[in-house]
């Protein structure tokens, strides 16, 4: 080999060297993406590691004192609660370590050892009872002041141990252990609501920068849990005045994902370019009968022929339209307890069977029955909000719908106020109404005490006894499996139908969204964009 050549060679060998020695460099100081199982069409050259999020109309970042449902979605990944939900509704620990339920009225908290606050300092139980002095005592915010009405009392034991006293008991009261924990040392000598301090929390990300446009937000390096480590070095959240000015910010790709209420979602930013998710909410509306207002609808078997011959498909199509999806139960919103898929669709059919078998014949088109030579027919009333436009088109569609089946109904359209005494009087036949579901598997306005229907099962009654007073999931899968059954057999409830919300996800962002009415940022950790 002559000196040119082998002086080539070596000079070859040595750029190997070097381009192979860079690329172990960089790859040992970038995010280690094969933890997070990039999609396929993704490299370590296309992975952008920053997100961006929006808040319209901000008032303030501290979640105790906004208003702001954008706030209230983002700041979960700020601050941290003491109990948290998954994306199926299932409590998960997070700031405590137990909860312990000494009575019906007593709950003692242990806190997880060794959490900091993104300044260093350490998160401790006077942390807690700091924040429940904020949310209780001074009316701050109306979000969590409702998850804790029954709170009377209390008191920090150590540094990680919390006892609260109730003045009722609560069916799945930890559920509403939900609120950020504020830092009492850091807020020490000023008013909270005034403070203009960047609020600190112990949660994955924190806040490194405020200005007027935008907040800025990095990865918390003291977070306490390290099984989640973020691929987003920075989260952006791009503040606009209006939501008008978020939709266009959304279709112009300068927002990654956008949590929406509205039906027409497509009207606002087009229908290309990004990926639509929707999930129920848990506005549900339902009939109820009053089951001990006639003999003839105390009759389960009367109930379960009627549910059977309702389409809530027709309704939703034809009174409600999009946005809307029908619904059985009021957990059927992806709750981890609902452990049967309560189908009770339209079967005229098996109706017409319940009630034949029951002796009820059909006369004359109209479903009725004699007995000690006194003939009674198969009719009832709904009461309806008459400022309702919703419900009275609903209303008048089961009308129609039962007539079809020879089961006269009227309406008695009420006034709101009127309404409203009618329903916490229980003094009508049955009712169209609705509820905010909770964030708790509590079935106590169903089948509780004093419960709507005014229903009473002894089984059933036995079951609710048990279920508040276990954490036992095999007992509650158990437990929860045999009400839906009697649900199925007595029908004191039909469900009807919810209404649902949409996330919206610039086709870039890659990972797991799993957004439900609790937390819209489930998995964020996994999160990036390409």
């Amino acid at each position: 080999m002559n000196s040119n050549n082998f002086f080539k060679y070596i000079f070859a060998l040595v750029v190997v060297f070097l381009v192979g020695y860079t690329a172990y460099i960089i790859l040992q100081n970038k995010t280690d993406v094969s933890d997070y199982n990039p999609d396929q069409t993704s490299t370590l050259s296309n992975i952008q590691t920053d997100l961006r999020l929006a808040i319209a109309d901000m008032d303030t970042i501290n979640p105790l004192c906004s208003n702001n449902r954008n706030v209230l979605e983002i700041t979960k990944i700020i601050y941290e609660p003491l109990v948290t939900l998954d994306e199926y509704y299932k409590l998960e620990y997070r700031l405590a370590e137990e909860i312990a339920k000494t009575d019906d009225l007593t709950y003692i908290v242990k806190l997880k050892k060794g959490v900091l606050w993104a300044d260093g300092s350490n998160f401790t139980a006077y942390d807690v009872k700091y924040t429940l002095d904020l949310i209780i005592n001074s009316g701050l915010s109306k979000v969590y002041n409702e998850n804790l009405k029954y709170v009377t009392r209390w008191e920090a034991l150590d540094d990680n141990t919390l006892k609260i006293y109730l003045s009722e008991p609560v069916q799945f009261f930890e559920y509403n252990l939900t609120f950020p924990v504020m830092c009492e040392k850091y807020y020490a000598g000023e008013d909270f609501a005034t403070s203009q301090k960047t609020p600190i929390g112990t949660g994955m990300f924190k806040i490194s920068e405020i200005s007027s446009n935008v907040i800025q937000l990095v990865p918390n390096e003291l977070y306490w849990d390290t099984s989640k480590k973020p691929m987003a070095t920075q989260i952006s959240i791009n503040l606009y005045k209006t939501i008008g000015e978020v939709y266009t910010a959304f279709k112009n790709g300068e927002i990654d994902i956008l949590s929406v209420k509205i039906n027409n979602i497509e009207d606002y930013i087009g229908s290309l370019g990004y990926r639509k998710i929707e999930y129920k909410s848990r506005d549900y509306d339902f009939l109820a009968f009053n089951t001990q207002s006639n003999e003839i609808l105390s009759d389960p078997v009367v109930r379960r022929a009627i549910s059977l011959a309702i389409d809530k498909n027709n309704i939703v199509s034809s009174c409600l339209g999009a946005g809307y999806v029908s619904s059985n139960f009021s957990l059927d919103m992806g709750f981890w307890i609902y452990t049967k898929d309560l189908n009770t669709a339209i079967n005229i059919d098996q109706a017409t069977q319940i009630l034949t078998d029951a002796g009820w014949q059909r006369v004359n088109g109209l479903w009725q029955k004699t007995e000690n030579g006194n003939t009674k027919k198969i009719e009832f009333s709904i009461t309806v909000d008459a400022s309702n436009e919703t419900r009275r088109a609903v209303a008048e569609n089961i009308k129609s719908q039962l007539a079809n089946f020879g089961i006269p109904v009227s309406i008695s359209y009420l006034s709101a106020e009127n309404y409203n005494n009618a329903l916490n009087n229980k003094s009508f036949e049955s009712i169209l109404t609705g509820i905010q579901v909770g964030y708790s598997p509590s079935l106590n306005t169903f089948f509780g005490n004093n419960n709507l229907a005014n229903y009473y099962n002894p089984e059933v009654s036995e079951i609710m006894n048990v279920i508040s007073n276990t954490s036992d999931e095999n007992v509650l899968y158990e437990k929860y499996s045999r009400i839906y059954d009697i649900y199925l057999e007595e029908m004191p409830y039909i469900g009807l139908y919810r209404n649902t919300n949409i996330v919206v996800c610039n086709q870039g962002l890659v990972g797991n969204i799993t957004a439900n009415t609790f937390n819209v940022y489930h998995n964020i950790e996994k999160w990036y964009r390409q």
